[in-house]
């Protein structure tokens, strides 16, 4: 007599269940990556935060250091009141200094007035 045992084969539906499930895992954890990445980018970090205050600090002090400079350039003002040092627009010092300059120039070639180009005639 021969004894027969049966064979429990197991169902492939176990073997493809645990699959499915890994599959599953596999995508919530990658969901969860993905909506974390888009998170953590949508909120400006303090880095971000501080470079742009810094940014608008280095911007104001331009625009004033700017308007220090122009003021000193265009307008009359004391550089140093208790030794009598004024300022003058760089115009006006130029229109002062200019004719000055114009006669030691002049004197120093021995011209009477600095040359000027003269027209070349024309061919007819």
């Amino acid at each position: 007599m021969s004894h027969h045992h049966p064979h429990h084969h197991k169902a492939a539906a176990p073997s493809a269940g645990r699959g499915i499930l890994i599959g599953v895992v596999v995508l919530v954890l990658l969901l969860a990556a993905v909506f974390a990445a888009l998170w953590i980018n949508r909120a400006p970090n303090a880095t971000e935060a501080e470079d742009a205050a810094r940014a608008a600090e280095r911007a104001k002090n331009l625009s004033e250091l700017q308007a220090a400079d122009n003021a000193a350039l265009t307008t009359y003002g004391w550089n140093d009141q208790a030794k009598g040092v004024v300022r003058i627009p760089v115009t006006k010092a130029m229109e002062m200094v200019l004719p000055s300059l114009n006669a030691k120039g002049t004197a120093a070639t021995g011209a009477s007035k600095p040359a000027s180009p003269s027209p070349t005639p024309q061919q007819p």
